[in-house]
């Protein structure tokens, strides 16, 4: 039996499981990105089975409110049992089947062994407004979590004293401010307002409402938001040109009862003009500069400035600086890459004024140094690409061999430069 087992578990191995140069004495099994391991002397048998179709337990909802749901849930005919979660969608909208699967098991103590014409769960209290998600999964014959099914609902809104309203009114849009002004009604009791690109108070939520426990946005709006609860004007400052800004408005009434959240959109001045955009690139001086090293102490480096003039048509712009060999290997990507919006609302992706900023590059280097604007219609200009070198006498040495900015960090062995910061930059001098 001992040889017939090494015999299988050494079938598995090629396969994939991982080999050694010696008579394996452990049976390992992947799957999902994880490992199972088990001693083979431990291990009894070795067995294979088909089960046929899917294992999974369907689900319909057939009545909610904030206090029981009522569902009809039919098991497939390979389905032994099954268990069941519910939690508000944003919590487990980006987990996998797996993950979710595992999810379930963990927080369900209770296997269901049968199908259920009506069923209600209990124990539970909901928010009101707020989109939940029932899962389920299913179990086989032999233990093994298999197939998930969901379906989504949203509950009811809460009854309100009166209608609370904020209204929002625009004062004033500039290019790097916008102000607003909230008039609540005298429902409300208190409100909260929080602004950004549009699209990305929704994107934010969806990220950080699992790590922060929120169920729905307006705990988000709340959390994150200004809060007043008389008539106010605020001014949003350090915002980016020619950008559709949403503010979302949380308001509460009397009774303290969160009312529907609103949105107001708004969009801000823009730069540049319908013609073509472009940036001019000047290499400015190499000199020693402060820096740091990896524990944070001020080392003194060589830095080359640059400054970046964009033309009066330009609405935006962006740039980077490259060794010029890991430029030249890959060129016309690095140029495709530069000309592109955010695939999100991304803070640091575009500049708009002229810029001079500084690199810590050793000396001796050769470097490109690549620039593009887009126009007021979002039509890109030409890349501007300036090659230098830096000069070989600089009193300071360094053997990093990186490009590194104040305002960017690079990843050499890509040749690639990365924003990580952005402000409404200025003028920076030594």
């Amino acid at each position: 039996m001992k040889k017939i087992l090494l015999f299988v578990a050494a079938l598995l191995l090629n396969f994939g499981v991982y080999a050694q140069n010696t008579t394996p004495n452990r049976l390992l099994i992947h799957h999902n990105n994880t490992t199972s391991g088990h001693i083979i002397d431990n291990v009894d048998s070795l067995t294979f089975a088909n089960v046929q179709g899917e294992v999974a337990a369907n689900l319909e909802i057939l009545e909610y409110d904030l206090e029981k749901v009522i569902l009809k849930v039919t098991r497939t005919a390979s389905c032994a049992a099954f268990k069941i979660a519910i939690e508000p969608t944003v919590k487990i909208a980006s987990m996998s089947d797996y993950s979710l699967a595992q999810y379930i098991d963990n927080d369900s103590d209770n296997a269901y062994y049968q199908d259920f014409e009506s069923a209600q769960l209990s124990g539970i209290e909901l928010l009101s407004s707020t989109e939940y998600t029932i899962a389920t999964v299913g179990i086989d014959q032999y233990g093994i979590l298999c197939d998930v099914k969901k379906v989504a609902f949203t509950t009811p809104d809460e009854t309100l004293v009166g209608v609370p309203e904020v209204k929002a009114e625009l004062v004033e849009a500039n290019h790097y401010d916008f102000t607003v002004k909230f008039t609540p009604n005298e429902d409300v009791s208190k409100y909260s307002v929080v602004t950004g690109e549009k699209g990305q108070l929704q994107s934010q939520y969806e990220m950080f409402a699992p790590m922060f426990g929120y169920s729905n946005i307006g705990q988000l709006i709340e959390s994150w938001g200004l809060q007043y609860t008389e008539e106010t004007t605020y001014t949003w400052t350090n915002m980016a040109p020619g950008t559709v800004y949403e503010v979302f408005i949380q308001a509460w009434d009397a009774e303290g009862v969160m009312a529907p959240h609103t949105v107001f959109e708004l969009t801000t001045k823009s730069l540049g003009g319908e013609g073509t955009a472009e940036v001019a690139i000047t290499i400015g001086k190499y000199t020693l500069g402060e820096w740091w090293d990896e524990e944070g102490n001020t080392v003194m480096l060589p830095s080359q400035f640059i400054t970046y003039t964009p033309n009066d048509q330009t609405s935006a712009y962006r740039f980077g600086v490259y060794l010029a060999s890991n430029y030249d290997a890959e060129a016309e990507a690095i140029k495709e890459e530069l000309c592109t919006d955010p695939p999100m609302p991304t803070m640091g992706w575009f500049f708009y004024e002229e810029l001079t900023t500084d690199y810590q590059i050793d000396p001796n280097l050769d470097c490109v140094v690549i620039a593009a604007a887009k126009n007021a219609n979002g039509e890109w200009g030409p890349v501007t690409e300036v090659r230098f070198t830096t000069p070989a006498d600089m009193p300071s040495k360094s053997a990093s061999k990186t490009i590194t900015s104040r305002n960017f960090k690079s990843e050499n062995e890509a040749g690639k430069v990365h924003i990580v910061k952005q402000n409404k930059l200025r003028l920076i001098s030594k």
